[in-house]
């Protein structure tokens, strides 16, 4: 798997030497992963790193505890971490607009604060193969152009990385497991809220049992395949 995200890495130039990096790390399997794997090739690859943690108040004491819990990881490995805290239903409320809408915005803000204040480069987010699989899928169901197919992008305005795009959600699992890592899980990612999470939860699954159990690397290759073209 190590292997795969180095590939990545480098087919999309994601990173220089000298690079600080800012990793986005909400405690939950995707955000571990990264951060952990990117602390065993942060030699390899001359980078600095610091993690950033955004408390939405959106679950409570699960909220603090996932707080609590990326703070200690973070000391354990010995990586900084920025942490804020933002009533992100408050903001919605004042703003007119969805908490989850609200949500995105707060934490962009926050990453990029971070990334002037340790005068970074790059910021680091953990979305992976599953994730690209499902943002194809809603896209199409939208009416979405060639652009739009091509999915979440590797890299984004030379800043925003995504080095485990290629990996699967069970390849996530499944190193937090071997690394005895212990991740939070959010559980609103288990309830049909947003149209993602009916994707998620019920689509692929029902794809993957009665059509193709690869759908989620075909659509990957898809959105890949397109984006070649593009280029072309």
């Amino acid at each position: 798997m190590i292997n795969k995200v180095i590939n990545t890495m480098r087919e999309n130039d994601m990173f220089n030497a000298g690079d600080k990096v800012v990793v986005a790390v909400s405690g939950g399997p995707d955000s571990i992963c990264l951060l952990h794997l990117l602390y065993i090739l942060k030699e390899e690859l001359a980078i600095k790193l610091v993690a950033a943690h955004i408390n939405h108040c959106l679950r409570g004491e699960e909220a603090d505890k996932d707080e609590a819990y990326v703070k200690d990881f973070c000391k354990s490995l010995g990586i900084e971490c920025y942490v804020k805290r933002e009533d992100v239903n408050r903001i919605a409320k004042e703003r007119g607009i969805s908490s989850e809408m609200a949500g995105r915005e707060v934490r962009y803000n926050f990453f990029k604060e971070v990334l002037n204040n340790i005068e970074g480069n790059k910021i680091a987010l953990a979305h992976n193969a599953n994730d690209q699989a499902e943002t194809v899928l809603m896209r199409m169901f939208r009416g979405t152009g060639l652009e739009g197919l091509t999915g979440i992008k590797a890299v984004r305005d030379g800043i925003y990385v995504r080095p485990i795009l290629s990996i699967s959600r069970k390849e996530i699992e499944a190193y937090c497991e071997e690394n005895k890592l212990n991740p939070r899980i959010d559980k609103t990612n288990l309830e049909n809220i947003y149209t993602r999470n009916k994707i998620r939860l019920e689509m692929i699954p029902y794809i993957e049992k009665n059509f193709n159990p690869d759908i989620v690397q075909v659509l990957n290759r898809l959105a890949h395949t397109i984006k070649m073209i593009m280029i072309i």
